[in-house]
């Protein structure tokens, strides 16, 4: 498997999801949408908040959140 953002940006993109949906729907923004597609992992906010960040967005994708944390 490709590391986390690619493979989330790839996931998104396969369904034609934009991030300003699921920014909208899931109430995150936009820069911290896009620091998980670019692996800019740092800019999140640290433990519990970043990592709901990253299940959210695969959850809203319809992806396992407990490959996406893993990964």
């Amino acid at each position: 498997m490709e590391s986390l953002g690619p493979w989330l940006r790839g996931e998104r993109q396969k369904r034609r999801i934009t991030l300003e949906d699921i920014s909208r729907h899931t109430k995150i923004r936009m820069h911290y949408l896009h620091a998980i597609e670019t692996e800019h992992l740092h800019d999140l906010p640290a433990g519990v908040i970043g990592k709901g960040f990253v299940r959210a967005y695969a959850n809203y994708l319809g992806i396992d959140e407990q490959q996406a944390i893993a990964a």
